[in-house]
């Protein structure tokens, strides 16, 4: 799958805002920067507004890193584009 740098950088902005770090390495688990269900709420919904994007709570339920996010926000853009959306 081809991600933009675009999208990798505005998912590693949202999370070092909402979860108030300097850094996210996309490969720790976000869980280690404190991510807890509140936080996940907002960012999800930031995500959804920023992406135009709709995340269903059960792949949300996947996404463990910040890569696993970039690859789903990039698969989601992909597959809206591909549809004509």
């Amino acid at each position: 799958m081809i991600v933009s740098d675009d999208v990798a950088e505005r998912v590693c902005e949202l999370f070092r805002v909402g979860l108030r770090v300097a850094d996210i390495d996309i490969d720790t688990p976000l869980l280690d920067y404190g991510l807890d269900s509140v936080r996940s709420a907002e960012i999800v919904i930031e995500l959804e507004r920023v992406f135009d994007i709709d995340l269903l709570d059960e792949e949300v339920a996947t996404l463990h890193t910040a890569r696993d996010v970039i690859e789903c926000v990039s698969a989601k853009r992909g597959s809206r584009t591909e549809v004509g959306a």
